[in-house]
């Protein structure tokens, strides 16, 4: 028997208008998927005046955040700060009521792998490419041919043809023809590239680097962009004493205290349109409900769409790749110290955060962070105690490599430890180790924005009051999925009010 949600749902609370509108919207709205995206956009539309439950199949929220007690700490081992930079992220912060304890992270110094060892990360320089030329040709990493054709960047710029609104192109491709190749190599792939586990030359530019976009339309030279002002004083990147988790519990306090529903473990079998309505068949019953935002992994996403439309069927193009993070609690006094006779040079010191490396390096691992280092309350247990040990993260895997899945987790620990070695000089005891594994990142590359907008509008007309939100629609990163949720929420307040 069926239980229609929009009867037994509380009444709308007294939120303000919704985003974008005067009229405030009416009815219920089913949201399926609990990550950081679904909650989101639960969150505004609960706020303003819709009644709203959050769906999720796993016994916990948050997606790819996800915070776990190791060795006495609580640790994030998926997303593991905020950049708080973007303004829409910093008004939602404050809007938590989360703004008064952030922890900021510590302004250390970054490695990148390179032929001749690892090297201090120039200043200037980002997941996007350099900002600032100087830096770049003063730090050693490039050869003379590559210094010349990073040199030429503002000249090239205004001789490059401009990007047409219709097309895409791969950051990759983009930065080389403004830098040269070996800049993205040494560069932009280490950087990027391990960021969103791809490769550079297939990931969209307008998918993952939106704000390269004005400079290729209107042929700007990248090293002349000024800084973006910060919208906050304080940090750039945040975190909580208890991690991220500390920003998905807001959310969800804040849905559940507006009225709000979470379900949890709760997997949605079916999605049927009858008349003017719409009906999600779960785990866990029949339900009725007036409009609903898809936040759920492309795969889901298609996949239950695909009885009612094949406009959702390009979605399965995307790739994922699969990527593991170990987590290893190291004995602090010997994480510095170069032993007598190792072969490896000590290249890390207190002030690292961590290592990238290039996809083209000989390792396994793609990057460390040194957690103890980048977050000093890491440094002690929860309750203040020191216990002598350094936590470090390391990462594996990218899209097309399956190495990391061919691995069992005691290999891939011993694997990982040994690149960190190898490529850092730190070697030390270990104390504790986890290793957490994310099987499907989604990567946004050339051509899924535009195929993401043709499923929209197709969408639109077929199946009304149906949004599409998350990290494998708008792209990865806390910046592009929390705008996923808002723009749903949007979308779905207008169709109700």
């Amino acid at each position: 028997m069926e239980t229609s949600l929009s009867e037994t749902a509380p009444a709308p609370s007294a939120a303000g208008p919704a985003r974008g509108g005067t009229h405030r919207p009416t009815g219920h709205v089913i949201v399926i998927g609990g990550g950081v995206a679904g909650l989101v956009a639960a969150r505004d539309l609960v706020r303003a005046g819709a009644r709203v439950t959050v769906v999720e199949a796993s016994d916990r929220i948050g997606g790819q955040v996800r915070t776990v007690d190791f060795a006495d700490r609580r640790v994030d081992v998926g997303a593991e700060a905020i950049h708080v930079a973007p303004p829409h992220l910093s008004a939602l912060v404050r809007d938590l009521g989360l703004w008064d304890d952030p922890l900021g992270s510590h302004h250390g110094h970054t490695l990148l792998g390179h032929p001749r060892g690892a090297q201090p990360m120039p200043a200037g320089l980002g997941p996007t490419g350099p900002s600032r030329i100087r830096p770049v040709l003063q730090s050693g990493m490039l050869s003379l041919p590559g210094l010349v054709r990073a040199g030429m960047e503002p000249v090239l710029a205004r001789l490059a043809p401009p990007l047409a609104p219709e097309r895409d192109v791969s950051v990759g491709d983009f930065l080389a023809g403004r830098f040269g190749h070996e800049v993205v190599r040494r560069f932009v792939d280490p950087l990027l590239g391990s960021l969103h586990s791809g490769d550079v030359y297939r990931l969209s530019l307008r998918g993952t680097a939106p704000q390269l976009v004005g400079a290729a339309e209107h042929r700007t030279s990248l090293i002349r962009r000024s800084a973006p002002r910060p919208t906050t004083s304080g940090p750039s990147f945040i975190s909580w004493a208890d991690g991220l988790q500390t920003f998905v519990d807001a959310l969800a306090s804040d849905i559940e205290g507006h009225g709000g529903r979470i379900a949890r473990g709760v997997e949605v079998r079916q999605i049927v349109r009858a008349a003017g309505r719409w009906q999600v068949r779960t785990t866990a019953g029949g339900y009725e409900t007036d409009a609903i935002v898809l936040a759920t992994p492309t795969p889901v996403t298609a996949g239950l769409l695909g009885p009612l439309t094949r406009a959702a069927e390009p979605l399965r193009e995307q790739r994922s790749a699969s990527v593991v993070n170990l987590i290893v609690a190291l004995t602090a006094d010997q994480v510095f110290h170069h032993a007598a006779g190792d072969r490896f040079p000590l290249r890390a010191t207190p002030e690292t955060n961590g290592i990238l490396l290039p996809s083209d390096a000989p390792w396994t691992m793609k990057a460390a962070t040194f957690l103890g280092t980048k977050w000093p309350h890491l440094r002690r247990t929860a309750d203040g105690r020191d216990d002598n040990a350094f936590l470090v993260r390391i990462s594996a895997g990218r899209v097309g490599l399956h190495v990391v899945d061919e691995l069992d987790d005691a290999e891939l620990a011993a694997r990982l430890l040994d690149d960190l070695h190898r490529t850092t000089g730190v070697r030390a005891d270990v104390l504790d180790s986890t290793v957490v594994r994310w099987p499907a990142m989604p990567q946004c590359e050339v051509g899924h924005p535009a195929r993401v907008a043709a499923v929209r509008t197709a969408l639109s007309t077929s199946l009304p009051r149906l949004a599409l939100a998350g990290a494998g629609i708008d792209g990865m990163g806390m910046s592009a999925v929390v705008r996923s949720g808002q723009a749903a929420a949007t979308a779905i307040a207008a169709a109700l009010a």
